[in-house]
């Protein structure tokens, strides 16, 4: 049925028509340059390499909703095009997280937004859906299992909740206690929020309930019990802290109760040192993924911070890496490294067989 002044709807719609049929002729050919550039030539790229056992695999790139085989239905698409928009893509992902549902979240610092890809409901979002004052410099990004996302700022000293899976803002916290809030993470079965400052050189522990600050430990320094300039962080099941201790070129490890245990690394432009270590995760066997954006790859390593397998080269193609900054490793081992420079995350998978 017709509503309002049938003249005018039928101008508006006689001028739709052609922006239709191009979108037609558009599409069409489109779909036949797509189908020819989705054939790949050769193998994917696996760590070690044939013939060796590969403990890595290479399975696909994210920059689109596509690439996640999320898409819109025939009208969606058709309108989109006739409005002008383009197809969302990433710019310069950082953080990066899975949900226990299979979403994947990606905070977009060039954009500064939040891309949301729902594979499993082939749907597809990004947030905040209206502005949110102070919504700067988006770095972090965790969600728990019932919607909840949280969001840092590097730039406004805040951490941003979100509903509904980041539509809907509920509040802003931690501006009177935070210098930098970059790396997060939840810890499981509990209301603690763990939030990294980069700047105070400390970890504080926020209650979701009431966004308290519950504890909070480190100090600047190198000791064993110091921080300097910490960046992510990362849970291992058993409840241990892994986290990036960028500019004093180590990976400290802390206990459920958040005590000081161990470190590894030190700076070098060798295999086992860090020059510029990022993101950190842990995968199901406690194998430890160590981002450095300056080697351009994933050096994998023990809990006694012995070097077992190194992923990842400079460069564009599969496999290959330019200032890579974030990873999360989900509960079916599957590996998303935030690649930023190359508008893109890959996604790699541990095959669950020891690395040695």
């Amino acid at each position: 049925m017709w509503h309002g002044s049938s003249g005018d709807n039928m101008r508006k719609n006689i001028g739709v028509f052609p922006l239709l049929a191009l979108y037609l002729m558009v599409v069409g050919c489109a779909s036949n340059m797509g189908d020819d550039a989705q054939v790949e030539s050769g193998v994917s790229p696996q760590w070690p390499p044939a013939p060796q056992l590969a403990r890595i695999d290479y399975l696909y790139s994210v920059s689109t909703p596509a690439d996640m085989k999320i898409s819109r239905n025939w009208f969606g698409k058709a309108w989109q095009f006739i409005k002008g928009k383009q197809e969302a893509r990433l710019a310069r992902p950082q953080g990066i997280h899975v949900d226990s549902d299979g979403r994947l979240y990606v905070v977009d610092t060039g954009q500064r937004r939040v891309h949301v890809f729902d594979s499993k409901h082939s749907r597809y979002f990004s947030f905040p859906e209206k502005p949110v004052e102070n919504f700067e410099f988006p770095v972090g990004v965790v969600a728990d299992g019932n919607g909840r996302v949280y969001v840092s700022d590097a730039a406004t000293h805040l951490i941003h909740v979100f509903d509904s899976f980041g539509k809907r803002h509920v509040a802003s916290i931690g501006g009177n206690h935070l210098l930098r809030p970059t790396g997060l993470a939840l810890r499981p079965g509990s209301s603690d929020l763990l939030v990294v400052d980069t700047l105070a050189s400390e970890l504080l522990v926020f209650d979701t309930g009431d966004f308290t600050i519950k504890t909070r430990v480190g100090r600047n320094g190198n000791q064993q019990d110091a921080l300097h300039y910490p960046t992510n962080i990362a849970l291992a099941g058993n409840g241990d802290v892994f986290v990036t201790d960028s500019l004093n070129f180590r990976i400290q490890i802390l206990d459920s109760d958040l005590g000081f245990l161990n470190h590894f690394g030190d700076a070098g432009d060798g295999p086992g040192s860090f020059s510029r270590p990022k993101g950190v995760a842990v995968d199901s066997d406690e194998n430890i993924y160590v981002v450095d954006a300056l080697f351009d790859n994933i050096q994998v390593f023990n809990r006694s911070g012995e070097l077992l397998l190194a992923f990842g080269t400079a460069g564009h193609s599969a496999g290959e890496f330019w200032l890579p900054n974030d990873i999360f490793i989900d509960g079916n081992d599957q590996i998303y490294v935030s690649d930023s420079y190359n508008s893109r995350v890959q996604v790699f998978r541990y095959n669950g067989q020891a690395i040695q």
